[in-house]
């Protein structure tokens, strides 16, 4: 089964409007035109995202950080599925570890961000992944059940999705976890996805690696069979260098994979 790799940036709380529109125009070439490409922006630049993707050479789809758990109401400072699919949202970020550490985001609020997204039809990307103690503490595979049952046990009907690993060591220390060793977190997050899709949906859900990427190794990744992409914090702020890494990425193909036994 083929999946087309994905490439996702995530400025988390950098930025400016003129970074952005500098940004859109240095990633704009066409040799990279195949290849895709989400940029998740800080809420008040998704106009400015809109606007400016217009002009594209080479397509960046509008990715957001995050998402109301609530369809609409008197909930001041949230904002709902319907209103980024205003601004041409295609993918959302749920339940990135920072947000679960420093905002105490619940599992009844990623389930609840998860139906809302599959409402107005947006791919949520669920994020994963243990920390350093539980990692060291052999618990990886025991934490990563857990943090997909408590938010997709209650779905009814589970919609599209893309899952995030993100070690939350890993996360801009330097230190990513070794290709081989992501290939088997990956390898066994998609048979555990099988307690809520079928086996050929699983084969078809993209699982994307997170955590410490950059230009210099994010094609390593690529090199493994159930690797289908990286989510990219700070190695994407720069044009030249988030260029580098997804040329790096579009250049890996089948005769450059890793033969597994």
């Amino acid at each position: 089964m083929t999946r087309t790799q994905l490439v996702m940036a995530n400025w988390k709380q950098q930025g400016s409007e003129p970074a952005l529109k500098h940004w859109l125009s240095e990633v704009s070439v066409p040799d990279l035109a195949k290849l895709s490409r989400v940029l998740c922006v800080p809420l008040p630049y998704l106009a400015a995202l809109r606007q400016q993707r217009a002009t594209l050479q080479s397509p960046v789809l509008a990715g957001a950080q995050l998402v109301s758990a609530w369809s609409g109401g008197a909930y001041t400072g949230e904002v709902s599925a319907a209103m980024l699919r205003e601004f041409g949202v295609a993918y959302t970020l749920v339940g990135h570890s920072e947000r679960r550490q420093w905002l105490q985001e619940t599992a009844d609020s990623r389930r609840a961000q998860l139906a809302a997204l599959w409402q107005q039809g947006i791919t949520p990307v669920l994020c994963v992944g243990e920390t350093a103690a539980q990692h060291q503490q052999g618990q990886t595979f025991a934490v990563l059940w857990q943090q997909l049952a408590e938010v997709l046990d209650p779905q009814p009907a589970p919609g599209p999705l893309v899952l995030a690993y993100e070690p939350v060591f890993a996360i801009g220390s330097g230190q990513p976890l070794s290709a081989p060793d992501a290939q088997q977190v990956h390898q066994q997050l998609r048979q555990l996805l099988q307690h809520w899709y079928s086996a050929a949906d699983c084969q078809q859900i993209r699982i994307l690696y997170g955590g410490s990427v950059n230009s210099n190794n994010a094609a390593e990744y690529l090199r493994y069979p159930d690797i289908d992409g990286v989510l990219v914090g700070s190695g994407s702020l720069k044009a030249d260098s988030f260029n580098t890494l997804c040329r790096a990425i579009a250049a890996v193909n089948t005769s450059q994979c890793v033969a597994l036994p």
